[in-house]
């Protein structure tokens, strides 16, 4: 090989080490989420969601609430909870119920997104928030049980068991949140930390025990 090859060698791969690849890998799959069609973005986001309610129903060592937090579990959960718990006597007194709920599970959950904060726990507050709603699934299960049970006869027999269907399932909450919520503060003030949560969870499910059938 003559002087003249070596030296044209040399300087091609040096133009191609200055060069590089400017296009990254985490830039093109960005680029094909924006080209991909909606029913795919729909789909991907739907399993996202139902993968979050398995770890709510299930709690695991797993940090997927936290990290990859979104408003769209806890909005629905609130939603369809709401409708459980609201009458059909007037439709006036049946949407300020469902209002009074959809706004209680709301401020509920901020107020104590805001107190971890305060106490200087290691999470934001959309993921504090989006822990708490996705939490109510346990809740909202025991709901929609309890619905299906107010039309059966024996309605005395029925409260305790509605009674403990909806006590199992606070304290199923209670047990996932916790699990999720109580690692991101000081164990000095982890306390104060979960106290609210009870006290909002409970009053969801004195809520649900409460609830009457139509007429």
């Amino acid at each position: 090989m003559s002087d003249d090859q070596s030296f044209f060698l040399s300087t091609s791969k040096s133009i191609e080490i200055i060069e590089g690849n400017i296009t990254s890998t985490s830039n093109q799959n960005e680029l094909s989420t924006l080209d991909e069609p909606i029913i795919e973005t729909v789909k991907r986001d739907l399993k996202a969601v139902l993968r979050k309610f398995g770890h709510a129903l299930i709690p695991r060592q797993s940090s997927t609430l936290l990290q990859q937090w979104d408003l769209w579990g806890p909005l629905i959960l609130v939603t369809v909870l709401a409708i459980l718990l609201q009458s059909d006597t007037t439709t006036a007194s049946s949407g300020m119920q469902f209002a009074e709920i959809f706004t209680l599970v709301l401020i509920g959950s901020a107020m104590i997104s805001i107190n971890s904060q305060l106490l200087g726990g290691k999470i934001s507050f959309f993921q504090s928030v989006c822990v708490l709603g996705y939490c109510l699934l346990p809740l909202l299960i025991a709901a929609f049980t309890n619905n299906l049970l107010l039309y059966l006869p024996y309605r005395s027999m029925l409260h305790i068991i509605r009674f403990l269907i909806v006590m199992t399932a606070f304290a199923w909450t209670m047990y996932a949140s916790i699990r999720f919520l109580g690692q991101t503060q000081q164990p000095s003030r982890r306390m104060l930390a979960i106290y609210p949560i009870f006290l909002f969870y409970f009053l969801v499910s004195w809520l649900i025990i409460l609830h009457k059938p139509s007429k």
